[in-house]
């Protein structure tokens, strides 16, 4: 589709500036069947940062018993089969335990280091004894091949999701990332942290979690469990 042939979109932006049209239009671009093929037929599972349960209400018509938390009332209301919970990541509590805990949206990669080792916290508290842990990320071998002015763009039907990198320096990377749906153009900036493999290992050994991924860094998914 044309950019010249489409018009600014409008959504609702969370506190966090996230676009509420871009979680709510944005299809599976394979996430789900990974996680599905993880998973064991009617586990309960608890998605952490859920969004507009893009990911949730599908594990959900899957079988499975999914609990969506996200701290957006707005993100939320689109949210059909999961149960929806308000919160923020580092602050939930919640009394039950499940089969696995889901974090996708590259969230591990946010540049803020307190909120990283917070939300493993979370993991841990409610991560069942033989659950396993499920989190989406970016590798820094992928991280530093992005460069300022490297775009991809992926197409879906009608619509087509576009990456733009900004900058990339210091471990920092900034970018926009643009989706293009129904003649319309909904926009999101965005800003990553180069965090390593021992990093997150040693952060998951902190918070009570063993990393179970033979080569982090050639995967977008890391998969842990209790110590």
């Amino acid at each position: 589709m044309s950019s010249s042939a489409t018009i600014p979109g409008v959504s609702v932006v969370t506190q966090d500036g996230s676009a509420v049209e871009i979680y709510r239009r944005m299809p599976s671009l394979g996430e789900i069947e990974h996680i599905q093929s993880l998973l064991t037929p009617n586990s309960s599972v608890l998605e952490l940062g859920s969004g507009t349960g893009r990911i949730a209400d599908a594990l959900a018509a899957l079988g499975h018993r999914v609990t969506a938390v996200d701290d957006s009332p707005e993100m939320l209301a689109h949210i059909r089969r999961a149960r929806a919970i308000q919160a923020r990541i580092e602050d939930v509590r919640l009394a039950e335990k499940f089969d696995a805990v889901l974090l996708v949206s590259n969230l591990i990669n946010y540049p803020d280091a307190p909120l990283r080792r917070s939300m493993l916290a979370t993991f841990a508290h409610h991560l069942a004894p033989s659950g396993q842990v499920i989190i989406e990320w970016v590798p820094p071998s992928m991280l530093a091949s992005r460069q300022q002015g490297w775009t991809k763009t992926v197409t879906f039907g009608q619509a087509a999701a576009t990456l733009t990198i900004h900058s990339n320096a210091g471990g920092i990377i900034t970018g926009e990332f643009t989706l293009t749906a129904d003649g319309r153009r909904w926009h999101q900036s965005l800003v990553l942290q180069r965090v390593s493999p021992a990093t997150v290992r040693d952060e998951l050994t902190a918070a009570g979690l063993t990393l179970t991924t033979a080569a982090p860094n050639s995967t977008r998914w890391l998969l842990a469990k209790r110590r």
